[in-house]
């Protein structure tokens, strides 16, 4: 057993804890399953949550998203499920299960300097200290694999993304200092400045490399077939990268992007940069990025339309079914791949607001919610994500109060007028407070933010609505962002319904302009429950 094997590792390197994580060298969100440290050992299948080992204990974390999924799929008899609330810090709990004095093993390559810079310092107050792990040991007892399929990296037509990658450098060179190196390992941020996609992995439209911006130019280290990129860009073996950068000097780097190894080969040498230039570049969509958004969301729609009939109707349909439907129509429509893992949950298991596990087993009964969270990669690589939450017959007076009070904090979110200043921790609030006023949340959750910034990842960060520090990040004009309000209770089922929306400016004032335009179900609204603004404010979509 894998577990056993790894504790004996432990004893023999005198370790006291390990942290296992969820992700790989380069710090991606959907990393597959078989790349996963965390999922050989926990069992765990949710896109974050690291899990902590000792001799005696085995503690996977996870956030409000994953509560109840996390206990399903996690050994009760082995391991214990951490449950991360709202507000609450991980590295916090971690400091919890760890004895004053520890010695914890931290494999360095496999997490960012941010993060271990604060476990460091947290385990330091304890007199505990950090081995650094150069080998993450589970590779030495579990099968890895990546997927290998052969697919050359493809270059993004201008008309996609409306500037050339060359434009785009000559952009963040304005930013950066002439004399320095700026090293950028985060592949989102690689994906958009080369304007290059790949479909390799799944649910991610990245390429695996690491880049040194300097003097106008980039390298770019990649073992990934790719076209040419623009006159400024030099494309080198991911080998070379190590040898390239011990030569420079005066480099910038982002501490949230680079892992704890990349950071040991510049260090001395390098200074935090100030902003993370090219996320905050990314973040704001040309209008090319916005059009073809718009056409991709027109075509995320009838996937979601088609499922919404197939529930209102009395067609025998299960779980998976569905998704499978979800899928194919996906493809269909000239999608080249999911944004990610589509969430389809029937009854109950809608309360798992990350439900991932669709079962040939549940069939969708009258009186069932369906939660539908789906998305997918078009052609320039850029995610889409939108839910909706049906309802097979008739709805109970309860089903319909939850539903209409979500409706409710999505109305109000995507009405709201978008001063200047206004962030995402303001819009988050406003959400909660009409979540609290329902008398609903004695019994319901809301365990997860607002909403977040989508773009070439489905999660993209600025800007993020949340009541966490990521929140206090301003919405400007082209930004793209998910409002997506939800309650949930466990044996009863759940509600989420999200829009992708962007900023844009409508009679002079910054407003949110939503890319998704499918109907809430009509026979699921308590009118009753809305004020006479929200009655406008509904009228208006289900007629746009």
């Amino acid at each position: 057993m894998i577990i056993q094997k790894l504790r004996e590792f432990l004893k023999n390197n005198n370790i006291d804890y390990l942290l296992v994580n969820t992700t790989d060298e380069f710090l991606v969100e959907y990393n597959e399953l078989t790349n996963s440290s965390r999922y050989f050992v926990t069992g765990f299948t949710g896109s974050t949550g690291d899990a902590l080992l000792s001799q005696d204990n085995l503690w996977q974390f996870a956030d409000g998203r994953y509560h109840e999924q996390a206990e399903q799929e996690v050994d009760s008899s082995v391991t214990t499920v951490v449950k991360v609330q709202l507000g609450e810090r991980v590295s916090d709990l971690m400091m919890e299960q760890i004895k004053d004095g520890s010695y914890v093993g931290i494999v360095s390559k496999k997490i960012s300097l941010g993060f271990y810079n604060l476990l460091k310092t947290k385990l330091s107050a304890k007199g505990c200290s950090i081995v650094d792990l150069e080998k993450d040991p589970v590779e030495l007892f579990a099968d890895f694999k990546t997927s290998g399929a052969d697919k050359t990296c493809e270059k993004i037509d201008e008309n996609i993304t409306g500037i050339s990658a060359d434009k785009k450098l000559k952009i963040f060179f304005n930013h950066i200092k002439n004399t320095v190196s700026y090293l950028e390992t985060n592949l989102e941020n690689i994906a958009y400045i080369t304007n290059l996609r790949q479909y390799k992995t799944p649910f991610s439209s990245v390429f695996k490399a690491k880049a040194v911006f300097e003097h106008g130019h980039a390298y770019i280290f990649t073992n990934e077939k790719t076209p040419e990129i623009g006159d400024n860009f030099d494309i080198l073996p991911l080998n070379e990268f190590k040898d390239f950068i011990k030569t420079r000097e005066n480099i910038l780097y982002n501490p949230e992007n680079i892992n704890k190894a990349d950071f040991s080969l510049i260090e001395g040498r390098a200074d935090e940069a100030e902003f993370d230039f090219i996320s905050i570049m990314k973040a704001i969509k040309t209008h090319a990025e916005i059009r073809h958004l718009q056409s991709c969301f027109e075509r995320t729609d009838r996937v979601v339309e088609k499922i919404g009939d197939i529930v209102n109707s009395e067609t025998p349909v299960t779980e998976l079914e569905l998704s499978n439907i979800v899928y194919n129509e996906f493809l269909a429509q000239g999608a080249r791949q999911l944004s990610f893992k589509t969430i389809l949950a029937a009854g109950a298991n809608s309360s798992v607001i990350h439900y991932s596990h669709p079962s040939g087993e549940t069939a969708v009964k009258n009186g069932d919610f369906v939660l539908l969270d789906c998305g997918g990669h078009f052609e320039g690589g850029y995610s889409t994500d939108i839910t909706r939450t049906f309802l097979r017959g008739e709805p109970d007076s309860l089903q319909k109060k939850v539903y209409t009070t979500v409706l409710k904090m999505f109305l109000n979110v995507y009405n709201y007028d978008l001063e200047e200043g206004t962030n995402g921790q303001e819009l988050d609030a406003l959400a909660r407070k009409i979540a609290d006023s329902s008398g609903l949340m004695n019994e319901f959750n809301f365990n997860h933010g607002l909403g977040h910034g989508v773009g070439i990842n489905v999660h993209e960060h600025p800007p993020v609505l949340s009541g966490g520090p990521a929140g206090r990040n301003i919405l400007r004009k082209n930004m793209v962002v998910t409002i997506e309000p939800g309650l949930y209770k466990s044996g009863f089922g759940g509600v989420r319904l999200e829009n992708t929306v962007y900023v844009d400016e409508i009679d002079g004032k910054n407003r949110f302009r939503s890319f998704s335009k499918v109907k809430f179900q009509e026979n699921l609204i308590d009118e009753s429950l809305l004020t006479a603004q929200e009655k406008i404010w509904l009228k208006n979509w289900q007629e746009s």
